[in-house]
């Protein structure tokens, strides 16, 4: 009878597992296959060593201006639905704009932003947001200094890439 809970247990858990969303998801393949499968095995190493689920989404369009509204609105209710609200983070491209966004969980806001406080006075105080433009700027100068004459996918892969080393950091602590 333990061995059947047992493979019981081990079925279930394995089962929760496949259901997880992948951690990249390129619907329009903006990403090269080598490069998003290699995204897809740093985040899952990742995962594995800090527990903390780092997502990334590529979409062609950005959410529409009523979906947009609210600013995060979107983002949060991305983030509710993929389980990354509180200890995960997500982060999106909008090939339309281009735009990068990122919702870091709330249980991570306080180490991303390198101090102390709540979601809400770590986001009134913009350490937050002055995290992000920080990893965003300095993905950007990597991506531009790394991929400076390859084609604009290729520019995109690295840009991604150099973004996710440059959150991992900041959480990784």
């Amino acid at each position: 009878m333990k061995k059947f809970f047992v493979l019981l247990a081990a079925l279930t858990v394995s089962a929760l597992r496949a259901a997880e969303p992948a951690h990249v998801t390129d619907p329009g393949r903006m990403l090269p296959a080598d490069m998003e499968q290699a995204v897809e095995v740093k985040l899952a190493d990742f995962e594995r060593e800090t527990g903390i689920r780092l997502l990334v989404r590529l979409h062609a369009k950005s959410p529409t201006e009523e979906e947009d509204k609210v600013p995060g609105a979107y983002m949060q209710a991305l983030a509710d639905k993929l389980s990354t609200r509180e200890r995960g983070v997500l982060v999106v491209y909008f090939a339309d704009d281009p735009d990068w966004r990122v919702w870091i969980g709330d249980e991570l806001t306080a180490r991303f932003a390198g101090q102390a406080g709540t979601v809400a006075e770590l986001t009134a105080n913009k350490a937050i947001h002055n995290a992000k433009e920080a990893v965003f700027a300095t993905a950007k100068a990597q991506a531009d200094a790394v991929e400076k004459n390859l084609k604009s996918q290729k520019h995109l892969a690295a840009e991604a890439e150099a973004l996710l080393d440059g959150l991992k950091q900041r959480l990784a602590k």
